[in-house]
């Protein structure tokens, strides 16, 4: 059967905006978005008009006194012609849902504009607060093949998980459709989606990702079709048949598990920052198409044996097990090729798909010399173990087990999985931990840039150590993780855009802070009294206490005040969060 709604996704007023005044300031960047007071919950550009709708959880009180960051900088809202202007989509006696973003004469699109297409944007109100700090990718709202007034169609528009039964048949043909939420294609189900452009918003989904999941015996079909997020970032979990042909999607990654298959011909996968094709099993064949980003995983017993590999790479016909005899799956690739790994600017490293990206399994044997990869997973279980010494963008060395990595350069991040183990890194940077199990992972003059906790009871141990970029701390979903409930102490600094990004649904972390308290000449003070949600202690000769607090999806945004007090001296008081850095130095009059 075919399902399809035909209600319209949103359309463009023009009629109903107007002028109203701004003011310029100097440009500055606002903080996180944790105490945002509004939040803007999408961005999309009419492809007939190229105007911007920015579209917003509820309109402030207040308009004409606003003012806009775009990538962190304050941009003018009413710039004159052949400027950015900003305006409510409606008069504000009529209940303006959001904002337009165009020029003049009002309202006219933003074709001689140089805004950008991918980038960043929070507004701000003087008095009043701020929204949130909301990523965006408008580079892939592709503009219709043929845009006059009678072939412009309407978005269909489904919010919520969409659930194609067993035995059901879904069919997207030759329309505009807008899911919010992820779509699941379960056994013995079908989906077809055909000259079509499907765009995916995370809607209630916890994580950033939003996913396609395809079950086993399930079956999908894309045919010259656009697939590209309206918000997150659009991940295929494949567990069934996918075919993609004349398709230029914008997938971040689609993973292949066992006995899963895909046949890729003409097509791209490439995003802004990923494309990645992740072959952990299963049956591949990619023909004359591109891809962002090649990972493959390194079975147990197999080898590895490479040097001098590059990213941009053009593969006229290989196979994997030119490269890893043993390999427990199939992979083909004809005519195709992995983008160069050519990040610049705040891209540079981090947690980014592009090249050469490998998956080690730890009883695998491995040599990998003189080569530039993105990212190099290596697993730690029920092991113990030290890494010294992992540099991005320079050549670094790794030993552990039968896996030796030479001189080789890694572009983007150093990853571990690790299950019930204990782990110690010294003096590296843009580490990503997926932690599991009741593991220990302690980081030394480290920097960890992307952080996801897997069913992790564990702990997290730090010292001048530091947090940025990214990081989920999810339970409740089956796809991602159950459960986690896991400490961290120790010296640590994160990053506001950790603030920004961080995901966190049905988890909880207990945070230790250590408080050191001294005098003004720096000497220790002994006997002082801490008090902080419900809890107090006292420093010891060293002048530090140690105090604890457990947070979870309702608090880790909050604020809690530390009361200190010591005999002689006036009550300081300081606050405190789940993003403070710690130790917590508090100096006393």
């Amino acid at each position: 059967m075919k399902i399809s709604s035909k209600s319209s996704l949103f359309l463009i007023v023009v009629g109903l905006c107007f002028f109203i005044g701004c003011t310029n300031s100097p440009q500055r960047n606002i903080s996180g978005d944790s105490d945002a007071t509004f939040n803007i919950i999408s961005m999309r550009r009419d492809t007939k008009t190229n105007v911007i709708e920015v579209r917003l959880d509820a309109f402030p009180s207040e308009w004409g006194n606003w003012k806009m960051y775009l990538n962190g900088k304050e941009t003018a809202m009413e710039g004159g012609a052949g400027q950015i202007v900003v305006r409510p989509n409606a008069a504000l006696d009529s209940s303006p849902t959001g904002l337009f973003i165009g020029t003049l004469p009002w309202l006219t699109g933003l074709d001689r504009i140089d805004f950008p297409m991918v980038g960043s944007l929070q507004f701000s109100i003087p008095g009043q607060g701020h929204s949130n700090f909301f990523h965006y990718n408008l580079k892939d709202q592709i503009v219709d093949d043929d845009p006059s007034e009678e072939n412009v169609q309407p978005w269909i528009s489904h919010n919520g998980d969409l659930v194609i039964e067993n035995g059901e048949t879904m069919t997207i043909e030759n329309e505009k459709y807008l899911q919010e939420g992820n779509i699941y294609a379960n056994d013995h189900s079908k989906l077809i989606i055909k000259d079509s452009q499907l765009m995916m918003g995370r809607g209630d989904v916890p994580t950033i990702h939003v996913y396609i999941i395809i079950a086993p015996e399930a079956l999908v079909e894309i045919e010259g079709s656009k697939i590209f997020p309206e918000s997150g970032l659009v991940c295929v979990l494949n567990k069934g048949k996918v075919t993609i042909t004349d398709s230029p999607t914008s997938i971040h990654y689609f993973d292949m598990s066992d006995g899963a298959s895909l046949t890729m011909i003409n097509s791209q996968m490439v995003f802004t920052i990923g494309g990645l094709l992740q072959v952990m099993g299963g049956h591949t064949t990619v023909i004359n198409s591109t891809i962002g980003a090649l990972g493959i995983k390194v079975p147990a017993g197999a080898h590895l044996n490479v040097s001098n590999l590059a990213s941009g790479t053009y593969l006229d016909s290989w196979d994997v097990h030119s490269m890893i005899p043993e390999a427990d799956y199939t992979l083909t690739l004809i005519k195709t090729t992995i983008l160069k790994d050519d990040f610049t600017g705040d891209l540079a490293h981090g947690p980014y798909e592009r090249g050469w990206i490998f998956f080690l399994d730890p009883d695998a044997h491995v040599r990998i010399s003189n080569s530039e990869l993105r990212k190099v997973f290596i697993d730690i279980v029920n092991d113990n173990a030290t890494f010294h010494d992992l540099k991005v963008g320079i050549p670094s060395s790794l030993m552990y087990r039968d896996i030796e990595l030479s001189n080789v350069t890694v572009m983007g991040q150093w990853p571990f999985t690790i299950k019930d183990s204990h782990i110690t890194v010294n003096n590296s940077d843009y580490l990503f931990l997926q932690p599991t199990g009741n593991s220990t992972v302690t980081l030394n003059n480290s920097h960890m840039c992307e952080f996801i906790p897997r069913d992790f009871m564990g702990a997290m141990e730090f010292n001048n150590a530091m947090w940025t970029t990214a990081g989920e701390i999810i339970g409740g979903v089956a796809y991602h993780s159950m459960s986690n409930d896991f400490s961290m102490k120790g010296s640590l600094t994160i990053d506001s855009a950790v603030q920004n990004n961080l995901q966190w649904k049905d988890a909880t972390v207990t945070r230790e802070y250590e408080i050191h308290i001294a005098k003004k000449d720096g000497s220790p003070v002994e006997g002082a009294i801490v008090h902080v949600n419900g809890e107090t202690a006292v420093s010891d000769s060293l002048g530090v206490a140690k105090i604890s607090i457990r947070f979870d999806e309702s608090n880790f945004k909050q604020q809690y005040m530390l009361k200190i007090k010591a005999p002689n001296t006036s009550e300081i008081e300081h606050t405190v969060s789940f993003f403070s850095e710690t130790p917590i130095r508090i100096t006393l009059e």
